[in-house]
């Protein structure tokens, strides 16, 4: 008999979900918001409000109005690229460099590895003007001692601050300010008093040993999330996939042994033999049986997966062509970045700003973006003064930037793809994987739940 597996979202990570499960002969279903337009007829994906996932800051922003990072060490992501024909890699973005605001209005510049660079990564750290020679002889001499006298921690590194390790390394307040805080925050989404010191190291290391070849981190087009999920709904159609349009999931129906059927607001019951879960922590623990989360410790840590809310600006320079940059830590934004306008009618610049932390009144007045946003993305990108702000409407937009900070214990928190009711699995970037919350995160747990259902299927035969 065939299986029947139900996709409570037609988000990124049930798409990717369903389109692993495919080869194994599944019957398939993705439930859709009922506003959602039919699959059969457009394959743009629901709007943000209906997205319930909540990634990091490497992509959490709407697809309208900010680009997205893609870093090398996502091996999964650009693997399905390549098995998808999606694109090539050197069309998915443009590569860019980490750089780092200074008091001094000129940023320092993590620059890509080049030979010998790339077999030590001591040596490519020795030359970075960001810290201070201070600064790279303690942190070098501190990674010899810990590499040539390896023991394993007292301590699980996730219990442990990533300031706590700083400290250790002899890193002065300066460094950890000007270039270590950034980091996290872009990486991690909180500051190194906050973070997990197991998931930076992890990232970290990634990032920091590179292979020979190939840029570090690319800043994709704003529409690439769009078009990838529009090229999976379009394989999973092929492949007879149903999207099935629906209204709100108001309950999900179980008894002490497995999930019985999903209960929806038009008072429809589907019914199926599995059911994967891409929601949002906070959506599945709201849907869950009340007795779910105090029965099983995995549901009850789901509300320790909080998510985080910050804003970000966008603008576009007509007439204006600027290269692409990432720059950190530049004052006003956590980190703001430049690209051209694809396929666009004369040279175009998209800048956008990020800043983590959540405005009181939500969004930023015109007057602060006027005086103070646009003056200062002037002086860090070397604009001349006596340009004004663009006169095409909208000439900023903003918009709420979601995301789940990698605090410390946060390993803890994150459940497997397997869970305590054996015909539910869940899939989504805060479920159990060895990177933060991110894209690569996102392909990495669908595969995971894939591979979790068709092994209970088979064990259960």
């Amino acid at each position: 008999m065939t299986r029947h597996i139900l996709i409570l979202s037609g988000n990124l990570p049930g798409l990717i979900t369903a389109y692993r499960l495919i080869p194994y002969g599944f019957r398939i279903t993705i439930l859709e918001p009922h506003h959602s337009l039919s699959p059969a007829t457009s394959f743009r994906h629901p709007s943000e409000s209906t997205e319930p996932e909540h990634p990091p800051p490497s992509l959490s922003l709407s697809a309208q109005t900010s680009p997205l990072l893609l870093h090398r060490f996502y091996h999964a992501t650009w693997a399905l690229f390549q098995e998808l024909a999606f694109k090539h890699p050197s069309q998915l973005g443009q590569p860019v460099n980490l750089e780092f605001g200074t008091s001094g209005g000129h940023p320092l510049t993590l620059s890509k590895a080049y030979g010998i660079s790339t077999l030590h990564p001591i040596i490519r750290l020795a030359g970075f003007r960001g810290l201070t020679w201070s600064d790279r002889w303690h942190l070098i001499n501190f990674l010899e001692k810990k590499w040539e006298a390896y023991d394993s921690p007292n301590h699980h590194t996730d219990t442990l601050t990533v300031e706590s390790w700083l400290i250790s390394a002899q890193q002065s307040a300066l460094a950890r300010q000007r270039i270590w805080n950034p980091l996290c925050r872009l990486f991690l989404g909180c500051d190194v008093t906050q973070a997990s010191l197991g998931y930076f190291l992890e990232v970290l290391s990634r990032f920091w040993l590179p292979g020979p070849d190939g840029p570090e981190t690319l800043l994709a087009p704003p529409d690439m999330l769009d078009l990838l999920q529009q090229e999976l709904r379009r394989v999973l159609l092929e492949k007879g996939v149903t999207f099935y349009p629906s209204s709100e999931i108001t309950l999900i129906q179980a008894d002490t042994e497995r999930i019985q059927a999903i209960a929806l607001a038009n008072g429809e019951r589907l019914k199926a033999d599995i059911y994967a879960s891409t929601l949002s922590p906070s959506e599945l623990l709201r849907l869950l049986p009340e007795r779910a989360p105090a029965r099983f410790s995995c549901f009850s840590h789901l509300a320790h997966l909080q998510e985080a809310s910050g804003t970000a600006v966008q603008l576009t320079l007509s007439d204006t062509l600027l290269p692409p940059r990432l720059i950190l830590n530049s004052g006003v934004f956590d980190w703001v970045t430049s690209q051209a306008v694809p396929d666009a009618d004369g040279p175009k610049t998209s800048v956008t700003g990020v800043t983590l932390s959540h405005s009181p009144s939500s969004l930023h007045t015109d007057e602060w973006l006027r005086e103070t946003a646009w003056s200062h993305i002037k002086k860090l990108l070397n604009i001349s003064p006596e340009q004004s702000l663009p006169s095409c409407e909208p000439p900023v937009t903003q918009s709420t930037y979601r995301f789940v900070p990698c605090l410390t214990g946060f390993r803890t928190f994150r459940p497997l793809p397997n869970t305590p009711i054996p015909n539910l699995f869940l899939a989504g970037p805060w479920t159990a994987t060895p990177l933060p919350p991110c894209l690569e995160s996102t392909v990495m747990s669908a595969y995971a739940c894939a591979r979790a259902v068709t092994e209970w299927v088979q064990a259960s035969h």
